[in-house]
């Protein structure tokens, strides 16, 4: 498979990639550095966010929704703008926001963690799983769904809807719902992929044969993982902590990978933190915008 460096920046943290097919653009966060990015027809463009970049989904009315730290936030990239929308568990002050994505009906779901970043930009260990899962609705209306979290990731929907994968990377597992469209119900919760010599799992995208693409921190490759929970394809990476991806480009057949080098302690490769871009000859989901 083809991969390229698509963006060189060394990210600390990149994170929560999205594909805007309205724009032709690609964007991405970084947690640590606090920046929203932008990568289409007129180049790279970033933002800098008022505290750590969780992550970014578009909107249908225009704008996108940017998770900072504990709040949701309207952000207009045109103007540069942020304005508030919601505060998310505001009962517990030591979490952080992490993944976040839009289900196909446009309902926003987010997952939090225990906050591994201090002020100076520093690491906290995490030593409680106190995240969560949250259901938000297009008027900010914010149901929890799961609890007892270490770290929240992945949250994807097989093509026919009916499906919706999580992930705990702290219990290095990855879980499969039942899934309501219209409610936005989960039920019957099982395991779908558990363990693996290949790190631990972080974000992941969802193909049009309903294979799941996960990144696996640490381990320095994707996973493409067939709906019976087999490892369908190892693809390593040029880079050692990939985060998350997405499917994208005009014919959604691109995959855009985000990557870390937050406390690492050593470069294995010169493109840590980069976003990369591989073409793995099957085209996926596009990425759902929010109601909101």
């Amino acid at each position: 498979m083809k991969i390229e460096v698509f963006s060189d920046v060394a990210n600390l943290v990149g994170e929560s990639p999205s594909w805007s097919a309205d724009e032709g653009a690609l964007y991405w966060v970084d947690i640590v550095g606090k920046t929203i990015y932008r990568h289409g027809p007129a180049g790279l463009e970033s933002w800098a966010a008022p505290d750590l970049a969780c992550g970014v989904v578009p909107r249908r009315r225009g704008g996108l929704i940017a998770s900072v730290l504990k709040d949701l936030m309207s952000f207009d990239p045109e103007a540069g703008t942020f304005s508030a929308f919601a505060t998310i568990e505001s009962d517990r002050p030591a979490n952080r926001n992490n993944e976040m994505k839009c289900d196909p009906q446009g309902r926003l779901w987010l997952g939090t963690m225990q906050n591994n970043v201090a002020e100076d930009g520093s690491g906290i260990p995490i030593t409680a799983n106190t995240g969560a899962l949250y259901r938000i609705g297009a008027g900010g209306e914010t149901t929890r769904m799961l609890d007892n979290i270490g770290i929240s990731n992945t949250l994807a929907w097989t093509p026919e809807g009916g499906q919706m994968f999580f992930a705990d990377t702290l219990a290095n597992r990855i879980d499969r719902f039942a899934f309501e469209p219209s409610s936005g119900a989960l039920s019957g919760q099982e395991s779908y992929f558990e363990g693996s010599l290949f790190g631990l799992p972080d974000g992941s995208a969802m193909d049009s044969e309903g294979y799941l693409w996960n990144a696996r921190f640490g381990g320095g490759c994707l996973l493409r993982i067939a709906p019976d929970g087999s490892i369908d394809r190892k693809v390593d990476l040029p880079v050692t902590n990939p985060t998350s991806c997405v499917f994208g480009g005009e014919n959604l057949d691109t995959l855009y990978i985000t990557s870390a080098c937050f406390e690492l302690e050593v470069a294995k490769t010169p493109h840590e933190g980069a976003v990369l871009a591989a073409y793995p000859g099957v085209r996926g989901l596009p990425t759902h915008a929010f109601a909101g």
